[in-house]
């Protein structure tokens, strides 16, 4: 009887701690970690959390670009997932700034790597340079 109270007492300060855990995740502002973008005219955020209904707006970071809005998608108290962010301009930077706006006011903000910009015409010319040389060398080793 003793083994049966300590488990279910056990099992009910888990549970306790788990909710405790996510009342704190779902009471902060913040980022999950987001991967690099692959593509410059949409941004993936894994999670957003937000205390409050707000707004993520994708900005720019330097030079003639830096505080300008590329694009913003609305999201709600509590946790986001997979907020899809689509920009109305590529972004001429390899990084961007995902800012959680609440009333008004940045509340929390993330650097989100974008893929590098022009790739495709120096993949291109990395490709056949590569192939020739690796059937080269499958070749002689």
């Amino acid at each position: 009887m003793k083994t049966i109270l300590m488990l279910t007492t056990a099992a009910l300060l888990g549970t306790a701690g788990l909710v405790a855990a996510q009342e704190t995740t779902a009471t902060e502002d913040a980022f999950g970690l987001a991967q690099v973008q692959e593509d410059n005219m949409l941004v993936e955020l894994p999670l957003v959390t937000a205390t409050a209904d707000g707004t993520v707006e994708i900005r720019g970071i330097a030079g003639d670009q830096e505080g300008q809005v590329f694009g913003s998608q609305p999201v709600t108290a509590g946790a986001n997932e997979n907020v899809r962010v689509t920009l109305l301009q590529a972004p001429n930077a390899e990084t961007v700034l995902a800012v959680l706006v609440i009333d008004g006011a940045d509340v929390a903000s993330q650097e989100i790597r974008l893929s590098a910009p022009g790739g495709d015409s120096s993949s291109g010319g990395e490709e056949d340079g590569d192939s020739e040389g690796e059937a080269g060398s499958d070749s002689n080793g």
